[in-house]
């Protein structure tokens, strides 16, 4: 774990400066259409006569000029001579784009930031806490990460963790590049086999918090080979839910809840968005209803979660029935740096005996999932 890099950021800004204009390396890509505009914006504020060309294959085929953005050349022209020494930041997501660029950068000679480096320098949000906010509670709570690292049940998620600390001090992605999982193996695997956290079996009574449009259902059900005792879906988004009650209704042992679930019944404040990051929020511009599991059901096998923070609450909700389960669970602990600490520490307030894993699927901040079961429990054939 090593200390943010800000003299190398705040001296990328005047190398812009010298060279009047910023390599933006595929801004297509999604975490350039998630961040384009922020990013656009800062930039024009901190450095108003710095150009933005964009390297970028698919815009240059459709002869697509992005809005703030002053020309679109192809991959292939950042090796011309006239960009070595020249900054870029690279804004891929996809692991084989992202080390292609990286190698075109480094072969041409560009001076390249990582985009999260970027947001970092811009203060803009990086999922829902600022760099500065990420790396100041980073640093804060480490003692914490450090004993719980010494938890950690194999030796990818003590790596796994280790690389998420270093990429919330500085933002560089080459810190993930060793432990990324391929995404299509999230909460389980369509795949069999025991390297895999959850294994599922026959018997699943599964219980989906945050099911967004049913695609984490549909993914269970293919990965379970359609055999499982029950399912039930929440999801609080009125949009979200007709997605998700359009595709699913009717299948077999499904029960679709459009409910937010928390640690009290009632109803809650939500930011419905129809997307994947709606949200109980205090400032929510909707009411929900809320339940607890608690109150609710009488037996969950495997829970998936993700409800963008609020996953502590969730599970002081199920206290009894995560005690008189024992669940294999797979929950989401990476929208705010303490989430992680939060979430163990719900767990350990329930029952203890929880083995847990770690592992991140995405090159970026998102995707870090929390693996829990109970060995003893596994043993008496809970």
């Amino acid at each position: 774990m090593m200390a943010g890099n800000d003299m190398t950021q705040a001296d990328f800004l005047s190398r812009c400066e010298r060279s009047g204009y910023l390599l933006v390396l595929v801004p297509s890509s999604y975490l350039g259409g998630v961040f384009r505009s922020q990013v656009v914006a800062g930039l024009s504020q901190r450095l108003p006569e710095v150009r933005l060309i964009a390297v970028d294959d698919v815009l240059f085929a459709s002869n697509s000029v992005p809005d703030g953005f002053d020309q679109v050349i192809p991959t292939a022209q950042l090796k011309e001579p006239c960009h070595a020494g020249k900054p870029a930041v690279n804004c891929a997501y996809s692991l084989p784009t992202w080390l292609t660029l990286d190698h075109l950068a480094k072969t041409a000679q560009c001076i390249t930031l990582d985009l999260p480096e970027l947001l970092y320098l811009l203060d803009i949000p990086l999922v829902y806490q600022t760099g500065a906010l990420t790396r100041e509670l980073a640093m804060q709570h480490h003692a914490e990460f450090v004993s719980l690292r010494e938890r950690l049940a194999d030796e990818r998620s003590r790596k796994t963790l280790e690389a998420i600390m270093r990429l919330r001090l500085d933002g560089n992605r080459a810190a993930l590049l060793d432990v990324l999982c391929p995404g299509e193996q999230e909460y389980f695997s369509l795949y069999r086999g025991p390297e895999h956290p959850i294994v599922l079996r026959s018997d699943e009574h599964y219980v989906d918090i945050g099911a967004y449009d049913g695609d984490t259902v549909k993914k269970f059900m293919l990965a379970a080979r359609h055999e499982y005792a029950s399912i039930h879906a929440f999801e609080p988004d009125p949009a979200n839910y007709r997605l998700m009650h359009a595709s699913l209704a009717g299948s077999v042992g499904l029960h679709l809840h459009n409910q937010a679930v928390s640690d009290t019944g009632g109803h809650l404040a939500f930011a419905a968005h129809g997307t994947m990051g709606s949200r109980v929020e205090i400032d929510g511009t909707v009411q929900v209803p809320c339940v607890r599991l608690d109150d609710l059901l009488d037996v969950m096998t495997l829970l998936k979660m993700d409800v963008e923070g609020h996953e502590a609450r969730v599970l002081r909700g199920a206290a009894r029935l995560i005690d008189e389960c024992r669940p294999r669970m797979a929950i989401t602990c990476y929208h705010h740096v303490q989430d992680l600490l939060d979430i163990v520490a719900a767990i350990d307030g329930i029952a203890a005996g929880a083995r847990l894993r770690l592992r991140h699927y995405s090159l970026y901040f998102y995707d870090t999932i929390l693996y829990v079961d109970w060995p003893d429990a596994l043993r008496e054939g809970r």
